[in-house]
């Protein structure tokens, strides 16, 4: 859940590498190919796709190879827009990108079912231990201490390029037995069992079957003293058993190199010192082979690294385009070696043969021939119309009056006032139809006003946006208006109403009355939609003439509310072609940008290192490049108050808006979308 990279704390989410480990260890046990998470869940409107490539990389790389995305709403009328967002959905204005996104974790799902992972050393998880303290406050601190440690050995293990499982005791006693020198769970044999810092008692089963394993010769590596109780009563049972040659007590920060001296199979990846990234590798076993996935979690630094393995070949597995292509490797003594570079989020798929079926491409580094000059500057226009988001209303119902109120405390007044404690669709699960079925007294309506300022003139084109506008009569400064049938804007539940003839210089009022409420006359906000730009007034923000685009944030050029498309075109002309062409994005933030070359698409930028490959679209002369920058639904939909930081949504947020308002332009929470400096045509060879 969320979009919030936290690999410290045992109850984190998108971070903790114990969660998505105990996973993978239970279905390398059980042999279940198939590993299932949700994700991405609470993450935001404000999820960038390379948002969604982080994360989904750093659950595969870690065990999982099925994803559902959460969520994908029917309708984001009322309180749905708040709940838990994103929307993988046409809602979306990246929704038109998202098959770049949805491809690329296809391949990656199929690659990452296939063949086995194969671990020979485990890690006990001191669960049993754990319950011990699972009383008081003085057992809490005690069980958190607890889990920090286990955490923290976790995330080293993995970031140490340590291969291991983590073993539940209850899985153990169910699936264990010990045989020679191994340790048995299920379709899994350890060589070496890691006992964690602070394991203080352990159940019976797994005392006999350690009993069993040692006198077989396995290995047992503690992190501290032998556990002194069993079944949590005081034992000797585990002293007696560390009393044996193949138990060693072992320091907890000389393990990682202890385990990784131990590897017989001649597979390790070495980082580059003092590399910064967050590395992370999964190996799958074939019967030709293995399959290897890296994946770079920092979005800050790069990450350089060797891979040594004992199979003959290798080649890349292009995870977007769906090919295999030749990588660079050399021979070594056992095997090969592989020099791996990976941008920041960036994921590296090998395939790792045991014969020499494919060879090494030659040392190649893309050589900068420097930039392809432009014809005349970039020129910039916006592709849907502006938006205007007016969340305070002036509200009646029950023969009482509310103004300057925010929207969802206006929808909760208004059920509030027929009979409900609130909005009953806000935070609530409908059992059966206990909702649909409701019915209020007749004659008990709802009227609320949205009101907005336009200076100077009024837009040519001027629209305004209505949820369920089938349920009201509308009117705008006292004319009636209504939207017609098939116009809708964001939500085909959101009626889209031609207010630009009953518009007027000044203040604006749109009033929506129902003489009957029903259980589906929810009050949420209306968008003004136009060609206009907005500016920060002391309460909200006022419609006044469109200026010009340039390059830089949306939000400062009158646009703080907008969340779909920009484009930037400039002119280029290639001359005689030779060696290959990228367009390159220096400065920028938004969803995802598509490229598009003579009016015809050429792809997507959707990661870093923010570059296209246009060589195959490129003509000689008269290219027209045009940059398309997508934003999110964060800037229309909020949270606008309160001062939430980006990556995570909750119902909640949306409470933190003033009962009344508007606040002042200036206070609303946006981000600045947009491309800061000119894109390049980069030729290299």
């Amino acid at each position: 859940l969320m979009n919030q990279y936290n690999q410290d704390s045992p109850q984190a989410q998108f971070g903790n590498v114990r969660i998505v480990k105990e996973l993978a260890s239970v279905a390398n046990q059980l042999g279940r190919k198939r590993t299932l998470c949700e994700a991405y869940g609470a993450g935001g409107w404000d999820l960038r796709f390379e948002d969604m490539k982080r994360i989904g990389d750093w659950l595969y790389v870690l065990g999982v190879n099925t994803m559902n995305e959460h969520l994908s709403y029917i309708t984001i009328r009322g309180a749905r827009k708040h709940d838990h967002p994103q929307s993988f959905s046409y809602h979306e204005p990246w929704w038109g990108a998202y098959h770049v996104s949805a491809g690329y974790f296809a391949r990656l799902s199929a690659a990452m079912s296939q063949g086995e992972q194969i671990n020979t050393i485990a890690l006990l998880e001191p669960t049993t231990t754990a319950w011990m303290y699972n009383c008081g406050p003085d057992g809490a601190a005690r069980m958190g201490e607890l889990g920090n440690s286990f955490q923290k050995l976790v995330t080293t293990l993995t970031l140490a390029q340590v291969d291991y499982d983590i073993i539940s005791e209850d899985i153990l006693a169910r699936h264990g037995a010990a045989e020679s020198k191994r340790l048995i769970v299920g379709k899994r044999r350890y060589e070496v069992l890691v006992l964690p810092p602070m394991t203080e008692n352990l159940n019976a089963k797994t005392v006999m079957l350690l009993g069993d394993y040692l006198k077989g010769g396995g290995q047992v590596l503690s992190c501290g003293k032998p556990p002194t109780r069993v079944e949590g009563k005081e034992s000797s049972q585990a002293a007696g058993m560390s009393r044996s040659g193949s138990w060693k007590q072992v320091a907890v920060d000389g393990l990682p190199r202890l385990l990784l001296e131990m590897n017989r199979e001649g597979f390790a990846v070495r980082r580059a010192t003092g590399d910064q990234g967050i590395l992370f590798h999964h190996r799958r076993q074939l019967a030709d082979g293995e399959l290897l996935f890296l994946v770079n979690t920092s979005l800050d630094a790069s990450c350089s690294a060797t891979v040594e393995s004992a199979c003959a070949s290798a080649e890349k597995w292009d995870i977007e385009q769906g090919k295999a292509e030749q990588v660079t490797y050399e021979q070594a003594d056992k095997g090969i070696r592989i020099p791996v570079e990976l941008a920041p989020g960036g994921s590296l798929l090998l395939a790792l043969h045991k014969d020499r079926r494919v060879g090494p491409a030659p040392p190649r580094k893309l050589a900068d021939r420097g930039e392809v000059r432009p014809d005349g500057d970039v020129k910039v226009r916006r592709l849907d119309p502006n938006v205007l988001t007016i969340d305070y209303v002036d509200v009646t119902a029950g023969g009482r009056t509310r103004e300057n109120i925010n929207v969802l405390k206006a929808a909760n007044f208004v059920f509030a006032e027929n009979g409900l404690k609130k909005n009953p669709w806000d935070r609530a699960v409908q059992f059966e139809d206990e909702l649909i079925r409701h019915r209020f007294s007749s004659g008990r309506g709802l009227e609320a006003v949205y009101r907005f300022t336009i200076r100077e003139k009024v837009p040519p084109s001027l629209s305004i946006v209505i949820e369920r506008a089938d349920l009201y009569a509308i009117t705008c400064n006292g004319k009636e208006v209504k939207a017609a049938e098939g116009q809708w804007w964001l939500d085909k539940a959101f009626g889209k109403i031609d207010i630009a003839a009953a518009a007027q210089v000044g203040e604006n009022s749109v009033a929506i009355k129902a003489s009957s409420l029903s259980i589906f006359h929810e009050l949420a906000a209306a968008y003004v939609l136009g060609d206009f730009d907005l500016e920060p007034a002391e309460k909200g923000f006022e419609i006044v003439p469109a200026k010009d685009l340039k390059l830089g944030p949306w939000k400062t050029q009158g646009m703080p509310l907008y969340s779909h498309g920009v484009a930037y075109t400039r002119s280029f002309d290639a001359g005689s072609k030779s060696g290959r062409y990228y367009v390159s994005l220096p400065a920028w933030l938004g969803s995802v940008a598509e490229v598009k070359v003579n009016g015809q698409s050429a792809g997507y930028i959707w990661h870093q290192p923010w570059e296209l490959d246009v060589t195959d679209a490129l003509k000689q002369y008269g290219n027209d490049i045009e940059v398309v920058v997508i934003g999110t639904l964060k800037n229309t939909l909020g949270p606008h108050h309160g001062k939430h930081g980006l990556g995570s949504a909750w119902p909640g947020m949306w409470d933190s808006a003033p009962e009344q308002g508007p606040p002042a332009g200036a206070e609303y929470s946006t981000v600045g979308y947009g491309l800061f400096e000119p894109f390049t045509l980069k030729r290299g060879s």
